[in-house]
């Protein structure tokens, strides 16, 4: 063999060898968490396999990691050890708390590089006000929520009520729930409403919204649960548990939508994302209605963001690639139709299969609006001591183990110590 026959060889085989290496697709991992019921796991898995069937240079790999609390330790530990996923969802007010732990990496040549603000105005705006720490963008809404209320219709016609008229004031909130608790002796087969209590003090900033309250410092480091509008919204809680007597002074998170089904409360106020558990469960007839107001309707964000921690450029481009198509109107209203998630692409409440959704569902159209709404849920790089020492402040009083005032300006003492270490 000659030497011109040995480099044809050469060459053939390196070309071969080339072309093997870029048909190889890029592997990425992405990580997820359900919060809620309804076999959502599958729902995820199913998107992912169809983006693998139309993107056959990159392959997604979803890993359902449990709840979002779970989910954030995990990611956590996995920067430690160096074994971090190229992208995942995590809960929104972990959008700073991974950032300035270096995990999650800024979008912002990405989102520039799709279209920049055209690429931004898919979204609803207020859904990404979780998404951005320090200026830059680390977030792509995902499962995203607001707090509703569900309520039993049939209870409703049985209080001589209106079924089609849930309460939208605080007022009415008291009068209905009146209406709709039920007694035998002083037990209580049935509570008017229900506000599961979880570790992200959901209602809490609910209520503190709603009266016009703000509970964190435009920078991050001082809460302000003590401030008048804040104490009152306490204490609005506090007299249904306590005063009205038409609520529990607790309920577990994942226990709501199971007491809603169960008849053992006529209103329950839980996640958008709840809805399809309801769809599948409920027996009678169910509506959705508003967070009442006292002095505005102000729901607090929720859900999940996706993030992503790939460092390597093809990496980065490949699961930003991932990221995007998720949230493209098919996908988003996919998702929200299986979930009942908000739609995040508001491109995708236009499409026929979620006005078929609609029409069959016209209470969709209530976690619409309450998207116009909704304010940032308080988050910081040292939020989460003050997260916990928030959520055992709210079960104390609700509980009458300790006055309201005093035991909030001491919450609010050790919050602030605690997020300044």
């Amino acid at each position: 063999m000659n030497m011109r026959q040995i480099l044809s060889g050469v060459l053939a085989a390196t070309v071969l060898t080339t072309a093997a290496a870029a048909a190889d697709p890029v592997q990425l991992s992405f990580w997820y968490p359900v919060d809620v019921g309804g076999g959502l796991a599958k729902v995820i898995d199913g998107l992912a396999g169809d983006f693998n069937k139309s993107h056959r240079d990159v392959q997604v790999t979803a890993t359902y990691t449990g709840s979002y609390d779970v989910t954030l330790q995990k990611i956590q530990a996995a920067k430690l050890a160096g074994t971090l996923p190229d992208l995942a969802v995590t809960e929104i007010s972990s959008v700073p708390v991974l950032a300035a732990l270096g995990a999650a990496q800024p979008l912002d040549d990405l989102i520039a590089a799709s279209g920049g603000q055209q690429f931004l105005d898919r979204f609803w705006p207020s859904m990404l006000l979780n998404c951005v720490y320090n200026s830059k963008v680390y977030g792509v809404p995902f499962q995203r929520s607001t707090p509703v209320m569900y309520y039993n219709k049939d209870a409703f016609v049985e209080a001589g009520l209106d079924p089609d008229h849930p309460p939208l004031t605080w007022e009415e909130l008291i009068n209905v729930a009146q209406k709709l608790t039920l007694r035998d002796g002083d037990r209580t087969t049935r509570w008017g409403l229900e506000l599961p209590l979880e570790a992200f003090n959901w209602f809490y900033y609910a209520l503190a919204y709603a009266n016009g309250g703000e509970t964190l410092s435009p920078d991050g480091t001082e809460v302000l649960w003590d401030q008048p509008k804040n104490i009152e919204a306490l204490r609005f809680w506090y007299d249904l548990v306590n005063k009205y007597k038409v609520t529990p002074a607790y309920t577990p998170w994942s226990d709501g939508p199971q007491e809603f089904v169960a008849g053992k409360t006529a209103m329950v106020w839980h996640s958008t994302g709840s809805q399809a558990f309801m769809r599948q469960h409920v027996k009678f007839r169910w509506g959705l209605g508003r967070i009442p107001k006292h002095s505005q309707f102000g729901p607090p964000s929720g859900g999940g963001n996706m993030l992503l921690y790939a460092l390597d450029a093809g990496r980065r481009k490949a699961a930003w690639t991932f990221m995007t198509w998720m949230s493209e109107a098919p996908q988003a209203a996919r998702w929200s139709i299986a979930s009942g998630y908000l739609a995040t692409n508001i491109a995708s409440w236009d499409l026929p299969e979620m006005q078929a959704l609609i029409k069959e569902h016209p209470e969709v159209l209530v976690t619409k609006e309450q998207l116009k709404d909704a304010k940032i849920e308080p988050a910081s790089a040292k939020y989460a001591p003050a997260r916990d020492i928030l959520n055992a402040l709210i079960k104390d009083v609700l509980a009458n183990k300790a006055p309201l005032e005093s035991a909030s300006k001491q919450a609010v003492d050790s919050a602030n110590a605690a997020m300044a270490r």
